[in-house]
C-alpha cells in the first residue's frame, strides 16, 4: 500500500475521530437525550445513526499488478423513528443515505406484542444469525465478514412470529425480498425478478448461566429459499468494502434456482472476556440457466474473540437472545476515558464445489471466482461516551481460487466515526 495515500486516509480517519470524539464532549450524552413527544395518544422517539468509514485496501491477485483502494465515505446517514400506539403495538422506521448517495430502508416494521413472550413483525426484518442480527450499535468489525455476504440475509420483506420461554427463543419467519428491491424503497423501481425471491427460516436458540457471571449461547437456524426460474442466483463476497474494483474477489457465478441452508451459532462471555462464533453450510439447487452440474455444498463461518480492558462485561437481550455492548458509565470506567475492547476475528468460506461439480470445462472456467477464503482481522472498539463508537480494523485474507493462476491477496485499514441517537 503506497505510504502517501495511506497516510492521507488515516489523516481524514483521525479528523472525523477528533471531530466526533470533540462532539462527545460538548454536546449531550445520548442516553440523556430528551426529544421524545407525542402526537395525541401516540408516543414517538425519533432515532438515527451517522457513520464516517475510511478505508485503505491494496489486493495483490496472482501475476497481476496491485489494485488500490483510498476512500472515505458515509457508510450510513439515517432517521428514523419508534411510534408506540400502545403497550402492544409499535411502529419502528429507520432509513436514509447508505455509502454516500444510495438511499434505502433499513428497519421498515410493525410490531404487535400479544403476550409478553409472543411477538408479531411484519415489514423489512431480519430473522436469522447471531451477527447478522446484531445491530450496528453493537457490532464489533466493520464488516460481517464472507458469512453475512454468502450465508444470512439482509433486510428482507418478512411476517415474523418470535416466542420466547425461559431460557429459549423460537423464530419463524416467511420472507421475501428486501423493500429495496420491491420498488418501496426512496429511488422506486422494483429490481428484475425480486417478486420471485422466496424464503421461509426457523431459527431456535436460547442461553444458560454457567457459573460465577458467564453464559453461554447456543442455537442453530435452518432456510429454504426460492428464487424462481427467471435467473441463477449468484453467490459472492467481498473481503471488507464493498466500494471499488477489489469488490467480489470471492463468487459462484450463476448458479442457484433456491438453496437450503443450516447454520449453528454459539457464544460464550464471562466477564470482559468474549468468543462467538457461527458455522452454515448451504446446499444449491443448480439451475436450468446455469452452467450443468451438479448441487455444489458452500461452507462459511468465523469466530471472534475479544476483551474489555476496564473490566465491562458484555449485556445479554434475553428476550431476543442477542450479545450486546458493555454499558458506558459504569464504575470501571469512571476515569472519563470510556470503553476500549480488543478484538481478534478469524474469517473463513469454501465454495470450491461450485467449480469441482460443474460438469463441463466452460462451466468451471464460469465458476473461476469459487475457491476458499481465510482471514484474519485486528480490531479495536472505542466507546467514549453513550452513543459514540470509534472502530478500528486491520485485516489480511487470502483467497484460493479453483484456476491457481487467480489466487488473490487482500490487506486493508478500516476506521469507522460512528454517532447514535
Amino acid at each position: 500500500m503506497e505510504t502517501a495515500s495511506l497516510k492521507a486516509n488515516l489523516g481524514y480517519g483521525v479528523a472525523t475521530v477528533a471531530l466526533l470524539a470533540l462532539a462527545a464532549v460538548f454536546t449531550t450524552p445520548a442516553t440523556g437525550w430528551t426529544a421524545d413527544f407525542a402526537v395525541g395518544s401516540v408516543q414517538v422517539s425519533p432515532k438515527g445513526r451517522l457513520l464516517v468509514d475510511s478505508v485503505s485496501q491494496v489486493a495483490s491477485p496472482s501475476g497481476a499488478a496491485d489494485l488500490r483502494i483510498d476512500l472515505v465515505r458515509v457508510r450510513q446517514a439515517f432517521l428514523g423513528l419508534d411510534a408506540r400506539f400502545s403497550d402492544r403495538l409499535v411502529l419502528r422506521l429507520e432509513g436514509g443515505a447508505s455509502n454516500n448517495d444510495a438511499f434505502i430502508w433499513d428497519e421498515a416494521a410493525l410490531e404487535y406484542r400479544a403476550t409478553p413472550n409472543l411477538l408479531f413483525t411484519a415489514g423489512n426484518l431480519k430473522a436469522a444469525g447471531l451477527e447478522n442480527l446484531t445491530s450496528t450499535r453493537n457490532i464489533s468489525f466493520h464488516e460481517r465478514g464472507p458469512y453475512g455476504d454468502l450465508v444470512t440475509d439482509p433486510f428482507t420483506s418478512s411476517v415474523q412470529v418470535r416466542m420466547t420461554s425461559g431460557p429459549m427463543v423460537a423464530t419463524f419467519a416467511v420472507q421475501g425480498d428486501t423493500f429495496n428491491n420491491l420498488g418501496l424503497d426512496f429511488d422506486g423501481g422494483a429490481s428484475p425478478g425480486a417478486w420471485d425471491r422466496r424464503a421461509a427460516t426457523g431459527r431456535l436458540v436460547g442461553s444458560i448461566p454457567v457459573g460465577d457471571g458467564a453464559r453461554l449461547h447456543l442455537g442453530g437456524w435452518a432456510r429454504v429459499r426460492d428464487f424462481g426460474d427467471r435467473s441463477a442466483r449468484a453467490y459472492s463476497a467481498r473481503p471488507g468494502t464493498a466500494a471499488g474494483e477489489a469488490g467480489d474477489w470471492l463468487g459462484s457465478g450463476p448458479l442457484a434456482q433456491s438453496d437450503m441452508t443450516v447454520a449453528f451459532e454459539g457464544a460464550w462471555l464471562s466477564k470482559a472476556v468474549w468468543v462467538q462464533g457461527e458455522v452454515a453450510a448451504v446446499r444449491a439447487e443448480r439451475s436450468p440457466l446455469a452452467p450443468p452440474g451438479g448441487d455444489p455444498l458452500m461452507t462459511a463461518g468465523y469466530v471472534f474473540v475479544g476483551w474489555n480492558i476496564g473490566g465491562e462485561a458484555r449485556g445479554y437481550d434475553v428476550q431476543r437472545a442477542l450479545v450486546t455492548a458493555p454499558r458506558v458509565g459504569d464504575p470501571v470506567s469512571s476515569g472519563g476515558l470510556g470503553s476500549l475492547d480488543l478484538v481478534v476475528r478469524y474469517d473463513f468460506a469454501d465454495l470450491s464445489d461450485v467449480q469441482s461439480s460443474a460438469a463441463s470445462p466452460a462451466g468451471r472456467l464460469a465458476a473461476g471466482r469459487a475457491g476458499e477464503y481465510l482471514g484474519l482481522t485486528l480490531g479495536a472498539v472505542w466507546r467514549p461516551e453513550p452513543g459514540y463508537r470509534v472502530l478500528v480494523n486491520i485485516g489480511e485474507a487470502r483467497i484460493d481460487r479453483a484456476l491457481p493462476t487467480a489466487d488473490v491477496t487482500i490487506r486493508q485499514l478500516q476506521i469507522r466515526a460512528q454517532y447514535e441517537f
